[in-house]
């Protein structure tokens, strides 16, 4: 296996913390950082290395709405209001005993069970299909048993997410945030948005972020592009108590030998000299 991409060390620095020079051990250290990294940032709940986010926020009708991670690089989009971009059905809605299309946020999904009993699931990636003009076309000469119609072409990751909505008694109607706020203030630093003059107007509570079930779509860049020195020795002090601690006995909490006397900290108090260098980096929603 290989580091995973947004690993917060890379396998070189950990070999040379640890000093080992060879490479018999490289699969086991891998899985320590990735495992380390996975760790710290379920902790401090948030991503650090940077990368897009692709987020649906609930502002709650506030003038001012939080991202998930930071520091924001760039944002791509702010996207609200609803507005209808394609339809989709099934050929043979009038024999399936199932037929239902779903939007994880990552693709739509076609999913049917046939009069025969037989499944199928078909799921069309938005990074292969990235408009909504491309997924109609894939469906109607790539998907057998599906048909789609499409209204305005759009992005297809700002269609709203939804799960398991029936087509056999009517056509699926699939809506995307179509509107961009035009004019809003950013602080990269804490991720925070807040609107100025836009045109929600009286629907929404003139210069307000809308209100509803996660209303508004934003794309950004955020993350680190070079991690912070001591969030990687963080990262690395883990990985390295991961890799070494494989082979010992957890629930031995020291030994003697004549004169000779060893005692190991607890996990407990490891673990909490760990935390408390991530203090700065964790998140508080």
């Amino acid at each position: 296996m290989a580091v995973g991409t947004y690993a917060l060390v890379s396998l070189s620095d950990l070999k040379d913390w640890i000093g080992i020079t060879g490479t018999s051990d490289d699969a086991v250290l891998e899985s320590a950082i990735d495992r380390s990294t996975e760790i710290i940032e379920r902790y401090c709940d948030r991503r650090f290395k940077s990368r897009t986010f692709y987020e649906w926020c609930e502002p709650n009708a506030s003038k001012v709405m939080t991202v998930q991670n930071r520091p924001v690089t760039s944002v791509n989009t702010i996207s609200y209001a609803s507005r209808q971009t394609m339809t989709v059905s099934s050929d043979t809605a009038s024999s399936d005993v199932l037929a239902t299309i779903g939007n994880d946020g990552d693709s739509l999904r076609l999913h049917k069970i046939t009069s025969s009993g037989t499944t199928t699931t078909v799921d069309l990636s938005f990074e292969t299909y990235p408009t909504t003009s491309a997924l109609v076309s894939q469906i109607n000469t790539g998907v057998s048993g599906w048909s789609a119609s499409l209204d305005f072409n759009a992005y297809s990751r700002t269609i709203y997410k939804f799960g398991g909505r029936g087509v056999i008694e009517a056509t699926g109607n699939i809506e995307h945030a179509y509107d961009n706020v035009s004019d809003y203030r950013i602080d990269y630093e804490s991720g925070e948005i807040y609107i100025g003059s836009d045109g929600f107007g009286s629907v929404w509570r003139n210069n307000y972020f809308p209100r509803g079930f996660r209303p508004v779509y934003i794309e950004y860049v955020a993350g680190y592009s070079t991690i912070p020195a001591d969030l990687e020795l963080t990262a690395i002090e883990m990985a390295a108590d991961l890799y070494r601690e494989r082979k010992q006995d957890r629930t031995l909490g020291g030994e003697s030998l004549g004169d000779y006397n060893y005692s190991r900290i607890s996990v407990a108090e490891l673990l909490a000299s760990r935390w408390e260098k991530l203090q700065g980096y964790k998140e508080v929603r």
